[in-house]
């Protein structure tokens, strides 16, 4: 790699106008649980303090890490090798201390740079669009942050990133009482144009922005008409931006520019239109059929009856146990760059991880995306106490099942292990020591099977994919937007995650018996008991000057 250009992690605008955003993470009191029942946190108005909160725990920075004299910072939403190719901009129609406008979000200062300012006449269509109770939320991708150290993969690792960060945006809607949700009718030309990323001057840098989402974010009894008047209207929006006033010029990312052709044709041919929303968001779930007991011998070696007593998890969670607060847990996330391999999960406790994982429409983060899942985990379990060591599968819906069983191998026991809730669609595939294997499909890294579990994210490819190219990303967020849950609650449970791009996709096609395109692997992921690294010093994410604004 060539150290000398690797891009800088931070977009910004010169000569835009900027507004300083207070750190109002602080004053947000709600627990990890009270996010997860609906109703539970009432709304905070929209205002600068308020969305400058949602902006830190979302996109802003949470720590600063240093050894010797290199010094990086960490973010609420993670990435691939902390290159951070996602940038996010705000569409307001303003609000007590903002103006109306599109904004650029620059983490490093916690500030917003101002892109766009409607003319005035327009700025009342502004607000009967989006009304003052909710904004617009823009994403983007630099392909070249992540090209730089990944080359051609950079793709697959912009589109994980953009998930992490939509779950992120979810998150942090819910701890000030707010919902979010994706668009689904905008096509990449729109968003483009409606955050200036097919301007001059950002077409005019060869680390230019690819667009990726726009994403509503709203009261929750706002949200309906939100949704519907973004998508409806986005035409009109459109008008109103081209009429408008553009501010700022990009920074450049790095001194020189290499070009990955790869890239730009998949980028081109996975490019979406405007379309129709779907209305694909209804969650019903088939009832478990868990298939006879017999023994599953085969790709984890020697295999027996597995079906051991489990404590359920109604019967040992407390109820009044102790959660921690949603802000200091978003703040706390990190990446765990090794694992102990001692460190065990209770059953109880990893019931609760996968039932986080299940989508539910009333409960972030899953309510952001307008679709069924698509993403089932198969998990290599090692250290789950009261539960055998194994190949497992999630399914995170239960239409999948019988597509699922016919895909993968006959010799497969598809057993639902006596004690786990019954609201969990989970399978024992076969029983052994999945360390090995877990190892060798992750790239021979050891957080795969040094970890509690690791698990790969199969998704429904090919039907997908019959709906339009695009779909190819949106897998990938959905995978990405699993991965964020599994983060969140892997801190909650007092362990640590770490996502993992490298793995062996065919390999792991083969250990299950995949053929044909059904069904393919599209990320990895890895839970347990990390090994911090003493030599780092970890320091605030902003100084006292942004604290104190």
């Amino acid at each position: 790699m060539d150290w000398a250009n690797q891009p800088d992690p931070f977009r910004s605008w010169a000569g835009a106008p900027t507004v300083e955003l207070p750190l109002a993470g602080d004053d947000l009191t709600a627990s990890w649980d009270d996010l997860h029942q609906a109703g539970t946190l009432a709304p905070r108005p929209f205002e600068r303090s308020s969305l400058g909160a949602f902006l830190e725990l979302a996109l802003g920075l949470t720590a600063w890490k240093q050894h010797g004299a290199s010094r990086w910072s960490l973010r609420a939403n993670p990435s691939s090798g902390n290159l951070h190719p996602t940038e996010g901009y705000v569409l307001v129609a303003g609000g007590p201390g903002l103006e109306a406008g599109l904004y650029h979000y620059l983490s490093r200062d916690h500030v917003l740079e101002r892109r766009w300012t409607p003319e005035p006449a327009d700025r009342s269509r502004l607000g009967e669009i989006l009304s003052h109770q909710g904004f617009l939320v823009g994403l983007a991708s630099i392909h070249w942050r992540e090209a730089w150290k990944y080359g051609e993969r950079a793709f697959r690792y912009c589109q994980h990133d953009a998930g992490h960060a939509l779950a992120t945006l979810r998150y942090a809607a819910a701890v000030l009482g707010w919902s979010a949700r994706l668009l689904e009718s905008p096509g990449d030309d729109d968003v483009a144009a409606l955050l200036g990323l097919d301007r001059d001057e950002a077409l005019a840098t060869p680390d230019r922005e690819h667009p990726d989402a726009l994403v509503v974010v709203a009261p929750p009894a706002a949200r309906a008409g939100a949704i519907s008047r973004a998508e409806n209207e986005i035409v009109d929006l459109l008008a109103l931006a081209r009429r408008g006033t553009w501010s700022g010029q990009p920074n450049a990312l790095s001194s020189a520019h290499v070009e990955w052709s790869e890239i730009d044709t998949v980028a081109a041919a996975t490019r979406k239109p405007r379309s129709d929303p779907t209305g694909d968001a209804t969650f019903g779930e088939a009832p478990p059929s868990p298939g006879p007991n017999r023994p599953a011998a085969g790709c984890l070696g020697q295999g027996h009856d597995s079906a051991v007593a489990i404590v359920s998890l109604a019967a040992v969670t407390d109820p009044d146990r102790a959660t921690p607060r949603a802000v200091a847990l978003i703040r706390q996330r990190r990446s765990a760059v090794a694992m102990d391999g001692r460190t065990p999960l209770a059953a109880d406790r990893f019931f609760e991880i996968l039932d986080a994982l299940r989508p539910r429409l009333d409960a972030p983060p899953w309510d952001v995306l307008p679709w069924r899942p698509r993403i089932h985990p198969v998990l290599f379990v090692h250290r789950v106490d009261g539960l055998p060591p194994g190949l497992y599968l999630l399914e995170r819906d239960g239409r999948a099942h019988d597509a699922l069983r016919a895909a993968t191998r006959p010799s497969f026991a598809w057993e639902s292990p006596q004690g786990v809730p019954s609201r969990l669609r989970l399978f024992l595939l076969e029983e052994g020591d999945a360390r090995s294997v877990a190892r060798f499909v992750s790239c021979q890294q050891g957080i795969a099977s040094e970890s509690a579990f690791s698990l790969g994210m199969l998704s429904l490819f090919e039907t997908s994919l019959d709906e339009g190219p695009w779909w190819y990303r949106r897998l990938f967020w959905e995978c990405g937007v699993l991965g964020q849950v599994l983060y969140l609650e892997a801190e909650a449970a007092g362990l640590r995650g770490t996502g993992i791009g490298c793995y062996l996709d065919d390999v792991v096609h083969e250990l299950l018996g995949l053929e044909g395109s059904a069904f393919r692997d599209l990320y990895h992921f890895t839970v347990g008991g990390p090994v911090e690294d003493p030599r780092l010093a970890t320091l605030p994410a902003y100084p006292d000057t942004v604290r104190r604004r």
